[in-house]
């Protein structure tokens, strides 16, 4: 009687991982044989773009999905996307969502109830619609109105306003400016505020109407110029002299908006403070964007 060998995985290790090549091989094959026929046409966007044309308002949001479809929506969309919706520091304060889709994906930014939906070939374009955040208070593009100083040792610096920029003294770089940056590789309008070292920078603001949140994003600037620095920047939030909490962010930070709760102060007006301070100040390219919602 012949007895059974027994299967060992080490022995059939070699066809198996011949097998799994192949059936990769087999996979990829039939994704590029097939990804042609899925891609949209230019006659696809052209209706796609003309739908949404037809219907637009002033203040709609226009968003890609994937989102590597972005440059492609604004070739064909591009005067309808304004710098403030391209720089935006969320999609909480659009009521109103247009979303260009294709392959099944969707953008994160396109929430709430969709009210309208037609497909041009390959593409899909849905409008949504929700009830937007209300903004009380805009801090970047309020920038003018800030106290800037920069804090050491118990010493407070004075910051003297320019015609387009805080200017901090000693430090040519040491400034706080509104500026379009590169952060997590998109275009975001910020607050461009470089840390120094072995000091607080303090970006003050007095009479800031309070909603139930302030809304704060913030991110190194510029792919290279962040690659070249390693320390970590801290932003602390206060209201009047209550910290609300902090943000750090590095070199792989994403422009992720944090809600802070300011629940107590609603209906108030109240001073509110950025500080900002690092370990390591070189190429430390540093912005934030901030809100006050209800």
């Amino acid at each position: 009687m012949n007895e059974r060998t027994p299967f060992t995985f080490k022995k059939h290790l070699p066809g198996l991982g011949g097998l799994a090549v192949l059936l990769l091989a087999v996979v990829e094959t039939v994704n590029a044989v097939s990804a042609p026929a899925r891609a949209p046409s230019e006659a696809d966007w052209q209706a796609a773009s003309q739908t949404i044309r037809s219907a637009f308002r002033p203040g709609d949001l226009i968003v890609a999905a994937p989102a590597w479809a972005d440059p492609v929506m604004r070739l064909h969309l591009g005067d309808l996307v304004s710098v403030d919706m391209a720089t935006r520091l969320d999609a909480a304060a659009y009521g109103r969502v247009w979303e260009v889709t294709q392959r099944g994906a969707r953008a994160p930014e396109a929430t709430g109830r969709v009210v309208f939906e037609s497909r041009h070939g390959n593409l899909t374009v849905r409008r949504l619609e929700r009830t937007p955040a209300e903004v009380k208070f805009d801090f970047v593009a309020a920038w003018q109105q800030a106290r800037v100083s920069r804090q050491a040792g118990g010493a407070e610096v004075p910051c003297a306003l320019g015609p387009d920029r805080i200017q901090c003294p000693d430090f040519g770089w040491n400034s706080v400016k509104p500026a379009v940056l590169e952060i997590d590789f998109g275009l975001r309008e910020a607050l461009y505020a470089q840390p120094v070292g072995g000091a607080n920078l303090v970006i003050a603001y007095d009479d800031v109407p309070m909603g139930r949140r302030l809304t704060v994003a913030a991110g190194l600037h510029h792919v290279w110029l962040r690659k070249a620095g390693e320390g970590k920047v801290n932003l602390e939030v206060f209201v009047g002299d209550r910290s609300l909490g902090r943000i750090q962010v590095g070199n792989r930070s994403a422009w992720s908006p944090h809600d802070f709760d300011t629940t107590d102060f609603v209906g108030q007006r109240q001073m509110v403070k950025f500080i900002i301070s690092t370990d390591n100040p070189f190429s430390r390219h540093f912005g934030f964007a901030a809100e006050a919602r209800s």
